[in-house]
């Protein structure tokens, strides 16, 4: 994994928040967590740090494990204690947060950074769209 720039640092949100998140829904998807760490070219050791939130948490590291989870990122950051459901019947249906919850950021730099792991996200769609569209024109 490449090291993180100064622009895609999590380094005012709650680590040990995320980190939490990063392990439950990793146990929710029945994984290990050295599982995660070879699809992100990590130690087990090395990934265990973020998940017990010793480890400076990035942008690119919540949508990777999002992606080897079939997550949402969104998921990973905003997800509180409690408020997780996911549909049993299938170990690959999508994991939700109750309707009733909310996420809320402490402060401007959390928001400008949660605003860009959206539009990371939606540019994503967005390509995948593209690629689907290409697909099916062949």
């Amino acid at each position: 994994m490449t090291e993180p720039n100064e622009d895609n640092h999590f380094t005012v949100l709650e680590n040990k928040t995320i980190g939490r998140n990063l392990a439950r829904f990793r146990k929710f998807r029945e994984k290990k967590a050295l599982e995660v760490a070879d699809y992100l070219g990590l130690s087990e050791a090395a990934y265990t740090k973020y998940e017990r939130g010793e480890s400076k948490i990035t942008i690119e590291l919540i949508q990777r494990v999002s992606e080897f989870l079939q997550v949402d990122p969104l998921q990973l950051v905003a997800s509180n204690s409690g408020h997780v459901v996911e549909n049993s019947n299938s170990p690959n249906s999508p994991i939700a947060i109750q309707e009733n919850s909310s996420f809320q950021t402490t402060n401007e730099e959390q928001t400008k950074l949660i605003t860009k792991l959206v539009e990371n996200v939606i540019a994503m769609n967005e390509r995948i769209m593209k690629l689907l569209d290409k697909t099916n024109d062949e």
